[in-house]
């Protein structure tokens, strides 16, 4: 499985699209889709979105997306911080507003699948939180002690300047192992990425088995 970011040579393709601005998890979602199965199955990214908005706000995009691409699989991807309290009501809410009808919502471990149509297009959106509580970088740090056997503090994460506190203790440890993200996700076996990143693993697992 691979990520990419133009369409050239592509005809079957899962459409991303970001709910966190600039998609900083990009080279963490790459690494992680490289350790699933199927040659076959693509994930195109957008550079440049349609419309440039952040949260349950990204998929407002929707309906132009499928119009625009005739795309009938998209992954949502969002940190947890733009979550209230429940996720897949939210995300009904908001694909509701913008006149998608929902068929069926699927849970796919913390992650779930919504069947649900654009006009007339039918379109399978799967939904990954991250955090899941606050941002990917809780899941990083699971990662790293699972790997690595380091424990980071992540306490801070609901506060202001958390984000920043987490990712400056990820920064250091990588460095003093001399590795980077790519690398250390890479040299991790499935299983434990399945626990430091549950949700993502999920969706990547229901697409990998999609044939």
């Amino acid at each position: 499985m691979k990520v990419v970011d133009n369409l050239k040579g592509i005809e079957s393709y899962f459409l991303l699209v970001s709910g966190n601005g600039t998609f900083p998890e990009r080279v963490l979602f790459k690494s992680l889709c490289r350790k699933f199965d199927g040659e076959d199955k693509t994930v195109f990214y957008i550079d440049h979105p349609i419309k440039k908005q952040t949260g349950l706000n990204a998929l407002n995009a929707i309906p132009l997306y499928s119009k625009k691409y005739q795309i009938s699989s998209i992954i949502f991807i969002v940190d947890g911080e733009h979550i209230k309290e429940n996720a897949a009501m939210e995300i009904k809410k908001q694909l509701e507003s913008k006149g998608i009808g929902i068929n069926e919502i699927l849970p796919l471990q913390g992650a779930f699948l919504i069947k649900c149509k654009s006009g007339p297009y039918d379109i399978l959106l799967f939904c990954i939180i991250l955090g899941p509580e606050v941002f990917i970088e809780e899941e990083v740090a699971r990662l790293i002690e699972l790997k690595l056997g380091v424990k980071i503090d992540i306490s801070r994460k609901g506060e202001p300047t958390g984000r920043k506190a987490i990712k400056s203790q990820i920064r250091q440890i990588l460095r003093k192992k001399g590795i980077d993200i790519e690398e250390l996700v890479m040299n991790t076996g499935k299983s434990k990425l399945e626990k430091a990143f549950p949700n993502i693993c999920a969706v990547l697992k229901k697409i990998e088995g999609n044939t």
